[in-house]
């Protein structure tokens, strides 16, 4: 990649478009922890791959920013890439140019929740645990 292309921030790496930039900036003014980039590995076709999505949070939740309209190529990667994703296990929140239009920090930040709460939700059905954590929740135990 042309490092010239890439968009510097003052106080972190460089991203390769203002709307990864400013999606960058809404996790960091809401202290969600993420890494830009961060390679993974999946199965693709039946080979190990390594990609690297722009962004992973800590909760397990990866962020694409799909910004080129009108390239049928492109769309058709983007589908793969998503189905690879699914195929993979991976919660991937895609973002495309018009989802950054208008208010669309509330947006995000509401589907990240979504997200979160379809996979508590998924955590409690498998174990049938669903009791609020408090005084009432059963201590580590010391091994």
């Amino acid at each position: 990649m042309n490092l010239d292309l890439r968009l510097q921030t003052n106080c972190g790496p460089c991203y390769k478009s203002r709307p990864e930039r400013q999606i960058a900036g809404l996790l960091d003014r809401h202290g969600l922890p993420f890494i830009y980039e961060k390679p993974i590995a999946v199965m693709d076709d039946g080979k190990l791959r390594t990609w690297y999505p722009d962004f992973s949070l800590q909760y397990g939740i990866l962020i694409e920013y799909f910004g080129i309209n009108g390239d049928l190529g492109y769309q058709e990667r983007t589908r793969h890439k998503l189905k690879v994703y699914e195929e993979n296990q991976f919660d991937v929140i895609p973002v495309y140019p018009p989802d950054m239009a208008g208010a669309w920090e509330p947006v995000l930040l509401g589907r990240i929740d979504v997200t979160l709460e379809k996979r508590l939700s998924d955590y409690r059905s498998r174990t049938g645990y669903s009791a609020p954590c408090g005084t009432s929740c059963p201590q580590p135990r010391n091994y």
